[in-house]
């Protein structure tokens, strides 16, 4: 019995032991899950931190997607707008551009009749002198044909045939406005 009772002694000593281990055990376990629980929390606080920051991000990010949503529509209308504005004005280009051959195609013409013109001008202009000239000619013919007429006339007179027909006629002739005297 003593045997037995030394054994369980032993056998409670050794309880002991395993049991302040244990306990041991226990306190390092429970501070070890204090500690995680703390980690786990810590971690739980920066992760709603970080999903609460990126919650603001993506409220953020969706406000920019909104406003570039209707940033993008408008751009699409000012677009549609200018691509009419566009088509307008190259329409008007071209109605200018056709505009502008006619033009040029009614300043070639009007060359050519200027040209035309100067020309029947320079023609006309010619010819009036050449008719001038043959005026002034013609003039002075008439002028030395006058003159023989009245220088014959006034030999007439001096010989003193006043009553020759002939030489009446003559001064008729040389001046149809005086009258025969007899």
């Amino acid at each position: 019995m003593l045997e037995q009772l030394q054994r369980l002694q032993a056998h409670v000593g050794v309880l002991k032991t395993r049991l302040l281990h244990l306990e041991s055990d226990n306190e390092t376990l429970t501070q070890a899950k204090d500690e995680s629980a703390a980690q786990h929390h810590s971690q739980i606080v920066q992760k709603n931190g970080i999903i609460t920051a990126k919650q603001e991000e993506i409220d953020t990010l969706t406000e920019q997607l909104t406003q570039l949503q209707s940033q993008f529509k408008q751009l699409n209308t000012d677009a549609t707008a200018l691509a009419d504005r566009y088509s307008r004005l190259e329409k008007s280009c071209t109605d200018l551009k056709n505009r502008f051959q006619e033009i040029l195609a009614e300043r070639n013409e009007l060359r050519v009749t200027k040209e035309k013109l100067q020309a029947q001008q320079r023609q006309t202009h010619q010819e009036v002198q050449e008719l001038q000239q043959d005026r002034d000619r013609l003039q002075k013919k008439n002028e030395l044909a006058k003159s023989k007429v009245e220088a014959i006339i006034q030999r007439l007179s001096i010989l003193g045939t006043s009553q020759d027909q002939h030489a009446q006629e003559i001064q008729q002739l040389a001046d149809p406005t005086e009258e025969i005297q007899p």
